[in-house]
């Protein structure tokens, strides 16, 4: 099978998200599987050619209609070194002026004010088309034996894609079934546009396709993905939750349409590599000593901890400042790390994006009053985002200084030190529509406690990490407290929770597993009782 993967992001080339794991894994074990896969991406200035081979510069060259001109895209190619898949990168300034994927960098900022950092690029519409209509004009420049058979898009800024194919090349897609994951339908995720005569300016599709993509004045490019495409979504949990109406409030008036419309979204959960973390392997997963978890002996756990520690002492020297765990991070806060009336410190993690949707300030109201009420509890926090939430965090890490730590950037090396040096990460989002950090914490020995929603239920309560019924303070409150004595009063029940974590992410989670029964079988599914796309034309866009 021939599948080409559009998306913005994908690890080890430029990232953003948790799109850009998915978009790895699924060009990795499609090929493993001995389909032909190809990638097709944008080149931005934070874009990092390492794990790519033979790339060919200005190999082909499009004209693309966009907003009532004529922009021209080229595109470089190249293959993964790791596996045997293809690569198109999709070159034009728009892209390679940005530092970042989907929004704007502190350094940007300062070169022009307009561009605050943190918020989202104020050409996201062109570049979202850009890159759909990029990868469908790259149709004309291969044989009819090398078209796809599948075209499967990834999240939103992609998912007018199977428009496009199905009105700009109609002859060559004709075969071709387009299939768009939806990573997060939550508000601000959706790249909607303002009204019908934005959507038209942006991406000059027929005025009745536009019509019938409204959610009240705005217009969905899911809606729109829905009448050309497979809706699939990136776990059980969360399909069940956007075809509920009750949810219209998280996901911004979509699931109600979904419903009413009796669209179908299949839901088909995340994997995970349990190769690219082997926590035993300090070559693999970063951290600076051996771990295993399979066994629950936490030694090796409790080793990296105090490597950990000793980047959260009051006090660091310059060589510790500059080591490969604090490149591009700022430190506020710092940890004590000695034992309180003999008994051990309890250590708490939240990893991840700081933003409204993953429940932070709630977070941060349950960590005051737990570290008033604990003395021996330390919170350790990493990520960026929102600037005013990652004020607030700064705050508390700096009222709270030896009990909280907060480091604020992005650093692959560190966000796993974290994670494995805790004992219990927090995961308090709102709606969560599949989730890593779980799986991630569970691979490292660390118990999972999590808002019962989307795809964070695939947590086993009690038996894989804890699940908590209402985001509120008082559960998440009560949780928290259940995990403390946990620890304290309950550390062999603990150590089989983290065996039987380990054990259920490799055996029920494989990437290998998803692709081959749940991705693959869809696929073939859809294809045999695929029908012609919708209202095609013959003008090209």
């Amino acid at each position: 099978m021939k599948i080409w993967i559009v998306s913005m992001e994908c690890a080890g080339i430029v990232e953003a998200g948790g799109v850009k794991d998915v978009t790895y894994a699924l060009c990795e074990n499609f090929a493993k599987e001995g389909n032909d896969v190809t990638l097709f991406i944008p080149v931005f200035a934070a874009n990092s050619f390492s794990s790519l081979k033979n790339i060919q510069e200005h190999s082909f060259k499009a004209d693309i209609s966009l907003c009532g001109q004529t922009v021209q895209a080229d595109y470089m190619t190249a293959q993964f070194i790791d596996f045997p898949g293809n690569v198109v990168l999709v070159n034009h300034p728009a892209f390679s002026e940005k530092q970042a994927v989907y929004v704007y960098t502190a350094e940007e900022q300062r070169l022009n004010p307009s561009h605050v950092c943190g918020t989202g690029h104020s050409d996201a519409h062109f570049l979202d088309a850009l890159l759909s209509k990029a990868a469908v004009s790259y149709g004309a420049a291969v044989s009819a034996k090398d078209l796809p058979d599948v075209i499967h898009c990834q999240d939103a800024s992609t998912a007018v894609t199977p428009c496009y194919a199905a009105l700009m090349q109609p002859a060559y897609f004709e075969k071709t079934t387009c299939f768009v994951t939806i990573h997060n339908a939550g508000p601000a995720y959706h790249h909607e546009f303002c009204n019908i005569d934005e959507a038209y300016y942006y991406t000059e599709l027929p005025w009745n396709w536009l019509m019938d993509a409204t959610n009240g004045v705005r217009v969905e490019p899911f809606l729109l993905a829905s009448k050309n495409a497979v809706l699939t979504t990136v776990s059980t949990y969360y399909a069940v939750e956007l075809l509920d109406p009750a949810n219209n409030d998280a996901t911004d008036g979509l699931s109600g349409i979904f419903a009413a419309r009796k669209i179908p979204v299949f839901g088909i959960t995340n994997g995970i590599d349990y190769c690219h973390y082997s926590p035993e392997c300090p070559e693999i997963s970063g951290l600076p000593f051996p771990m295993e978890t399979d066994s629950a002996e936490l030694e090796g756990k409790y080793r990296n901890r105090d490597f950990f520690l000793h980047l959260c002492e009051k006090d660091l020297s310059d060589e510790d400042k500059n080591c490969a765990y604090m490149e591009h991070l700022f430190r506020y806060g710092y940890l004590s790390s000695g034992d309180k009336g003999g008994a051990p410190c309890v250590y708490f993690v939240y990893h991840g994006r700081i933003v409204w949707q993953k429940g932070i300030s709630l977070l941060l109201q349950v960590m005051n009053a737990v570290l008033k009420e604990y003395d021996n509890v330390r919170f350790i926090i990493m990520g960026q985002g929102e600037t005013a939430i990652e004020n607030e965090v700064q705050g508390l890490a700096d009222l709270f200084a030896g009990q909280a730590v907060f480091f604020k950037g992005y650093n692959g090396r560190m966000s796993r030190l974290c994670v494995a040096a805790a004992d219990f990460s927090v995961l308090p989002s709102y709606f969560e529509p599949c989730c890593l950090e779980d799986f991630i914490s569970q691979i490292f020995g660390t118990v999972p406690v999590a808002h019962e929603t989307g795809g964070l239920r695939k947590i086993i309560d009690g038996e894989t990490g804890f699940l908590y019924p209402q985001n509120t303070f008082e559960s998440l409150y009560a949780a928290l407290e259940k995990a403390v004595d946990l620890r304290l009063n309950h550390f062999n029940t603990m150590k089989k929770m983290v065996r039987w974590a380990s054990h259920f992410v490799k055996d029920s989670y494989s990437w290998e597993f998803v692709i081959r029964n749940k991705y693959l079988k869809l696929f073939e599914k859809n294809m045999k009782k695929r029908k012609k796309p919708v209202d095609t034309f013959s003008r090209l866009v």
